[in-house]
């Protein structure tokens, strides 16, 4: 995901630079879209699993401390679901900064 993140933030930058016509803007905006798409879901993918697993672990009895401490760490009270809107807000405000510099240089006039 960084590497594809990197190469539509150059994208976007060089059609700032050159400018570009309409569908180019178009399909530059829907590539950084997709990306970010993708990203979240990977995102995702990850926390849901980990809030399983402290959830599940939360659920046995007899706990080793290192379980225990996973557990403690994550405190789960209810099955997790699945989202697309990161349950840490510092990943959420970077995936809006994200978002904004991929479009901002392809629709803001230099």
């Amino acid at each position: 995901v960084f590497v594809l993140l990197w190469a539509a933030l150059r994208g976007s930058l060089r059609i700032y630079d050159q400018g570009a016509n309409l569908p180019t803007k178009i399909i530059s905006s829907l590539f950084g879209l997709g990306i970010v798409y993708s990203g979240l879901q990977i995102s995702g993918f990850f926390s849901i699993n980990w809030r399983s697993a402290s959830y599940s672990l939360g659920q046995l009895e007899n706990l080793s401390p290192h379980a225990q401490r996973f557990a403690d760490f994550l405190p789960i009270s209810e099955p997790p679901q699945f989202s697309l809107i990161p349950w840490d807000p510092i990943m959420g405000v970077w995936w809006i900064v994200v978002v904004i510099a991929l479009l901002a240089p392809i629709w803001v006039k230099k």
